[in-house]
């Protein structure tokens, strides 16, 4: 049926609206959504492969296998080379930051002390100009003070009267001291105060305090000398009681000895008799065990294996490397 017209002519109802004034995209610029619809200023997410993980047993700094591997108490494992060195820097830069620290707290120390001084010699001078009545409020004594003040003390410039046909002489110099178009003149702001540093270098992966002495030795057992020479990979380090390669299974050290094993191992070869299975040292406790940080794979069931990255342009080589369906093998760099 076709849409009634009223008495002024006009399609009535909400037949009559046109479809841009239904959804609003008839603007001058661009809204979120149509930028989102067009592929721009969007998330895009992606699943990680089990090669966008760290295997097992390598350092986390150097991404390689460890030729003198130690653990954290947290149970990350680092080469001992690498993980020393990163706590000498640090311990190099917050010292640097913390004598800056004590530098600024001594210079506000001293600009303290010195507005204390010149607040009382300020009282001083005001409790003797009182003394002496020169405070009075009596007109005679400020214009004889006013006469009495030499010309170059005033604060204020000394205003020239010009003569007939003088030109005013302006100091551009003077003009440009506190200029704020001039980039070389303007008055630059104070620096940020700087804050408190704690001395003590932490994990570069857990962030908590971590000590030199706190590291302890770990004794990996090999399982593909091959793949360990050639840089190691998934799999390079085995269980020492089972012998089974360890890639995301659960793998514990024992304190005494350093050696690996897996956690399932635990409550039949180390818990029965409180002996390290390969060394025979004596365990204390289960506190003697600690758990070692997991390998990563591509199932959802051990760790994050999703990916997002926000963009506000659109690239055709980024839309090539999306629209793979997968991450390239350098990882994050597949995300744009």
């Amino acid at each position: 049926p076709r849409p009634s017209l009223s008495r002024s002519g006009r399609l009535g109802g909400a037949a009559g609206m046109s479809r841009h004034s239904k959804h609003s995209n008839d603007r001058s610029h661009f809204t979120h959504k149509e930028r989102v619809d067009a592929g721009f200023a969007g998330t895009r997410k992606d699943v990680l492969g089990t090669e966008c993980f760290l295997p097992f047993g390598h350092c986390a700094l150097s991404l390689k296998c460890p030729k003198d591997p130690v653990c954290t108490p947290d149970g990350w494992i680092f080469d001992r080379e690498y993980i020393l060195e990163s706590l000498l820097r640090q311990k190099v830069e917050l010292h640097a930051e913390a004598k800056k620290y004590e530098e600024q707290e001594a210079r506000k120390a001293r600009q303290g002390k010195a507005d204390e001084q010149d607040r009382e010699l300020q009282e001083l001078e005001d409790f003797r100009r009182a003394d002496q009545g020169l405070m009075s409020q009596d007109d005679r004594h400020k214009k004889a003070l006013a006469r009495a003040a030499p010309v170059g003390l005033d604060d204020g410039p000394e205003q020239k009267k010009l003569r007939k046909g003088e030109l005013l002489v302006v100091d551009k110099a003077q003009m440009r001291e506190k200029s704020f178009w001039t980039a070389s003149s303007t008055p630059s702001a104070a620096p940020a105060e700087l804050k408190k540093v704690d001395t003590v270098a932490k994990c570069p992966m857990s962030g908590k305090k971590l000590r030199a002495k706190d590291l302890m030795s770990v004794k990996f057992e090999i399982s593909d000398q091959r793949m360990y020479d050639g840089g190691g990979g998934r799999g390079v380090f085995c269980c020492a009681v089972s012998k089974d390669p360890i890639t995301h299974q659960q793998a514990v050290v024992i304190k005494p000895s350093g050696i690996v094993v897996l956690e399932s191992l635990l409550e039949g070869c180390v818990f029965k008799d409180m002996v390290c299975p390969v060394t025979g040292k004596k365990l204390k406790g289960k506190e003697d065990v600690l758990k070692l940080q997991q390998g990563g794979t591509g199932f959802a069931s051990h760790n994050e294996t999703q990916a997002k990255s926000f963009s506000f342009i659109r690239s055709g080589q980024g839309d090539a490397r999306t629209q793979q369906g997968h991450l390239p093998r350098a990882g994050f760099c597949g995300l744009h």
